[in-house]
């Protein structure tokens, strides 16, 4: 089969959109270790017993562990929110991508279509022309 102008871009956008793909997969994979990790501290954060006894120091050491945690809750969040926005810009670029390709294929199409219309029409006249020729010739048979 020939090849259509669109080819190259039709691969082009085809390339671009696995691309995209891809990235997505990886920072869906990302953002779920990411939610896991919060789990997990937040886990420890409730596995942590206030002090009964003890000294003042004891609840102060307490209290930096909490705040410890506190913070890495809060830093992990907004790990995550960060993750999710990149996710959905790079699901805007996916469909945007996707309509483009979409284009592509059916300019694609089109032109297949122009091509095959060609082959067909040329081929019609040279069945013309070889009905002509045999009719020619069985005329002159006779």
């Amino acid at each position: 089969m020939k090849k259509t102008k669109f080819d190259s871009l039709v691969k082009l956008k085809k390339l671009k959109v696995r691309e995209i793909e891809n990235k997505i997969l990886k920072l869906n994979s990302t953002l779920q270790k990411e939610i896991e990790n919060l789990k997990k501290i937040e886990n420890q954060l409730l596995k942590l017993e206030y002090p009964k006894e003890g000294s003042f120091s004891l609840i102060i050491q307490f209290k930096t562990i909490q705040n410890y945690y506190l913070k890495e809750i809060k830093l992990k969040k907004s790990q995550i929110d960060f993750i999710k926005h990149q996710l959905s810009n790079l699901e805007n670029s996916l469909k945007e991508a996707n309509l483009e390709l979409e284009k592509m294929l059916y300019l694609q199409g089109e032109e297949i279509k122009k091509i095959v219309n060609r082959i067909k029409k040329g081929e019609a006249k040279n069945l013309d022309e070889i009905a002509l020729l045999l009719f020619e010739r069985k005329k002159g048979l006779e």
